[in-house]
């Protein structure tokens, strides 16, 4: 039974675990777009979510080193995912570049992405249950 259970949870849950973690910060960051939608000055961010997923699964991707004191630290060591600016909105005369549209279309994206990796995190607990009352036969 233990080759079954091994099998099923290969790295295909962690990974989902991340891939969902990473999720609910771009939704934040989504989130924190449009409640700034009316703010003067507020720059939209958003996630580079590739890019976090494959630092967040032990990827190395082509990243900057920090070579002197005076740089700032943008390694993933942080623990906090880094917000790029979002330039897809049309900068209004008071500086704000919150597409309200734009913004809820990526919030309703990134809820479908969340809600794939519950769906598989879900059937690989099916498929355990189900390995499980295979054993007990």
């Amino acid at each position: 039974m233990a080759n079954y259970i091994d099998a099923l949870f290969d790295r295909t849950v962690p990974m989902l675990q991340k891939q969902m973690g990473l999720a609910k910060r771009r939704s934040e960051a989504i989130v924190s777009n449009i409640a700034n939608a009316e703010t003067p000055g507020y720059r939209a961010v958003d996630l580079n979510f590739a890019k976090e997923l494959q630092e967040a699964l032990g990827q190395k991707s082509n990243s900057l080193m920090k070579t002197s004191s005076k740089h700032m630290d943008i390694s993933s060591a942080s623990g906090s995912a880094h917000l790029l600016p979002d330039y897809s909105g049309v900068t209004k005369p008071d500086g704000n570049n919150v597409d309200l549209d734009l913004q809820m279309g990526k919030l309703s994206s990134n809820a479908g992405e969340y809600g794939k990796a519950a769906d598989m995190v879900r059937k690989k607990l099916q498929m355990v249950r189900m390995a499980i009352r295979f054993a007990q036969q």
